[in-house]
């Protein structure tokens, strides 16, 4: 009779027998180191709009923010016009500064490690116009994480506007951003203090870049566009708003924003676009050989805005 530490040493050696025979070695290599530096933000002739993002990227992970940049806007001549402060952990703004039509602007950073970094001229577009927004409530199927088919709401954003009648073309980027409150619960506590409430500001459709470009039409009046699917869920409890910002952009820009827009929405299937860095216009000043994620652009921008009710 064989002990019964021996049967489980004989068993683990007949499972590397079996493994060792039935499975090949994969060497499965993942080309993912991250440390690359992201730069991307914006010049907007709207106050508090001018924001600049700065991170850098990691295996599996979102960016790490680079805290204590020095970023600097300047005019074509490389004055400066002003500096923007960092709000939160990487997120860098102008305050009390609005951009002007028609002007040049650069982009200088420095991070807190000493690299320098520099944007090539941005030129504010001429153009802007208002804009309408329609809204429209829908209901679908949809299969929730479990995998079960159920029926969702959903809020669908439409928008329309009249572009100039001397653009052309006009190069324009349609964003939403939500901002609803999360009002804590007021449970009994010895102190009779009330929790306060918390507002969060985001984009009510992060996955959709939505842009146009006017040579393609043959009319000014744009009606009815569709810029926005946001899931009704627990944030629609109390007043949620929309706020639509439409921005006017450089051709240069559009361009880099439509083929983020194709490597972001691959569809899987092995007739999409290759997959490539995409480069911006941004630059390391001293190793102009390095990869700098991201576009620093001027937005020409109006906006629109609505509030829903839970009712």
């Amino acid at each position: 009779m064989i002990p019964k530490y021996k049967w489980k040493k004989l068993g683990n050696g007949i499972i590397l027998i079996i493994l060792s025979s039935c499975i090949s070695p994969v060497d499965i290599r993942i080309d993912n180191p991250g440390g690359q530096i992201i730069i991307s933000g914006q010049i907007s002739t709207l106050e508090n709009r001018s924001i600049i993002q700065i991170g850098s990227t990691a295996a599996k992970r979102l960016p790490f923010p680079e805290t204590g940049a020095t970023v600097t806007l300047r005019d074509e001549q490389d004055f400066v016009l002003g500096s923007y402060l960092e709000s939160t952990a990487g997120v860098y703004r102008l305050p009390n500064f609005q951009g002007l039509h028609g002007k040049k602007y650069t982009l200088d950073v420095m991070l807190a490690d000493g690299r320098s970094y520099k944007s090539e001229i941005e030129i504010m577009p001429e153009f802007s116009s208002s804009v309408q927004l329609e809204y429209q409530l829908t209901q679908r199927i949809v299969t929730d994480p479990e995998g079960t088919n159920v029926l969702q709401k959903f809020v669908e954003i439409y928008v329309s506007t009249t572009l100039p009648e001397a653009c052309a073309p006009c190069f324009i980027n349609w964003t939403v951003e939500e901002v609803y409150k999360l009002t804590p619960a007021d449970f009994p506590d010895p102190f009779g203090s009330t929790p306060q409430s918390c507002y969060i500001t985001q984009k009510a459709d992060p996955n959709r870049i939505q842009l146009l470009n006017s040579s393609i039409l043959t009319d000014k009046r744009i009606e009815k566009v569709f810029v926005c699917n946001r899931k009704v869920d627990y944030s629609f409890v109390e007043k949620h708003y929309f706020v639509m910002y439409q921005s006017f952009i450089t051709g240069n820009a559009h361009s880099y924003w439509k083929k983020v827009n194709i490597v972001a929405n691959q569809s899987g299937s092995i007739f999409d676009t290759p997959p490539a860095q995409i480069e911006g216009n941004i630059k390391n000043t001293t190793d102009p050989s390095e990869v700098v994620w991201g576009y620093f652009q001027s937005a020409n921008e109006t906006y629109n805005r609505f509030f829903l009710l839970p009712s």
